[in-house]
């Protein structure tokens, strides 16, 4: 009996064990990557949100008040839209792996929510942007206190339900290719 034939075997088994745990691996560095890159605005956007709040603790009047709402305002649309873009981008990913897929499909999903609760947020400070009055200010303060609180519930949300997406992507990510 010769030994050729299996040792043939042998290393075809062992290439397609390599090549699947390749594509795995390129997979999950591709989704990991989508995910970094689109996440990269974190820091600018948390800076531009500081700016405007510390903007709002020092306001003076009504003008300073519009003034730190309009900043705001325009931060969270740019980081609104950037996890929009997020969405997309992740959307137009392909995998051969069905988890990968799974966890592509569930961050889109994810993305998506950010981006509509960040139009929420975005949408209670206009309330306070487009105030002519501190009159109107006064009448308009419970509209923008409810749409803050609702946007402020599904960010706490989105957040956890985020940790724990990532959590799952790099621990099989991480795992050995079965």
């Amino acid at each position: 009996m010769s030994l050729r034939p299996a040792i043939s075997l042998l290393s075809s088994l062992v290439l397609l064990g390599l090549a699947s745990c390749g594509a795995r691996v390129s997979q999950c560095g591709q989704l990991i990557n989508t995910i970094s890159e689109g996440q990269s605005f974190g820091a600018e956007y948390e800076q531009s949100i500081n700016t405007a709040l510390a903007q709002f603790s020092s306001a003076q009047n009504l003008t300073d008040i519009k003034a730190a709402a309009s900043d705001y305002t325009a931060a969270v649309q740019k980081a609104s839209n950037q996890s929009s873009a997020l969405s997309q981008d992740l959307a137009s990913l392909e995998f051969e792996d069905e988890q990968l897929t799974e966890y592509q499909q569930r961050y889109t999903a994810v993305a998506t929510q950010w981006s509509t609760a960040l139009t929420t947020a975005q949408e209670a400070m206009q309330v306070l942007a487009t105030v002519e009055s501190e009159e109107a200010f006064r009448a308009e303060f419970g509209r923008f206190q409810a749409k803050t609180e609702s946007a402020y519930s599904a960010i706490q949300a989105i957040s956890a339900e985020e940790s724990q997406l990532v959590e799952g992507i790099n621990a099989y990510c991480e795992s050995e290719t079965p």
